[in-house]
């Protein structure tokens, strides 16, 4: 029988990963023997979204910890950089500035990249994109751009967006992007399923 590995001898599962192990039937003890690395992965929280072209980039601006796994959480149009162990707050603020220093360089303003972090009905998260062409966009809460003037970003949303969703221009970088995000009967639908008893 294996044992387990020397990183997960102490380690409790969080909320979040015993509730994910619950719904999938699956027994986190046994895992942290038998499965580890999946283990890992039930107990790991995101820390970035980020777009597919962004993702080494993103990974290279974690502290140097030969313990800790970072995996990747498909999706269109950014991906969800996952870590185990979590950054700690102190770690998560060295990765910000580092982000932020990062899409401040000449390479990535040409391209346009940027780092924000976002407060909405999905909880707060941080992102590490780069902005979705006008003509690509396909309903996904973004940042939608470049448009040549502000006219042309602020006309864009018209007809366009599902009812849930809101368009605010923005200007970065010399340019003007749509900002998309949830509007506000998300905020109250989200809130009120949260409020709701279990």
């Amino acid at each position: 029988m294996p044992d387990v590995p020397v990183d997960l001898e102490a380690h409790e599962p969080s909320d979040t990963a015993r509730l994910r192990a619950e719904a999938a039937g699956l027994n986190l003890e046994r895992l942290k023997r038998d499965a580890p690395d999946e283990y890992r992965m039930l107990n790991a929280e995101a820390f970035v979204r980020v777009s597919p072209e962004l993702v080494e980039a993103a990974r290279n601006l974690l502290p140097d910890d030969a313990t800790r796994h970072v995996y990747r959480v498909p999706g269109h149009p950014a991906e969800r950089l996952l870590a185990f162990p979590p950054l700690t707050p102190e770690e998560q603020e060295r990765f910000d500035e580092a982000a932020a220093h990062l899409v401040a360089s000449d390479a990535y303003r040409e391209h346009l990249a940027f780092f924000r972090t976002v407060c909405d009905p999905h909880g707060e998260r941080r992102e590490l994109m780069l902005p979705i062409a006008p003509d690509a966009w396909n309903g996904e809460v973004a940042l939608v751009g470049p448009f040549d003037t502000q006219a042309d970003a602020e006309a864009w949303p018209a007809g366009r967006l599902p009812p849930h969703l809101l368009a605010d221009p923005l200007p970065y970088l010399g340019h003007w992007f749509c900002d998309v995000f949830d509007g506000e009967d998300a905020w109250v639908e989200a809130r009120a399923s949260n409020e709701a008893p279990s």
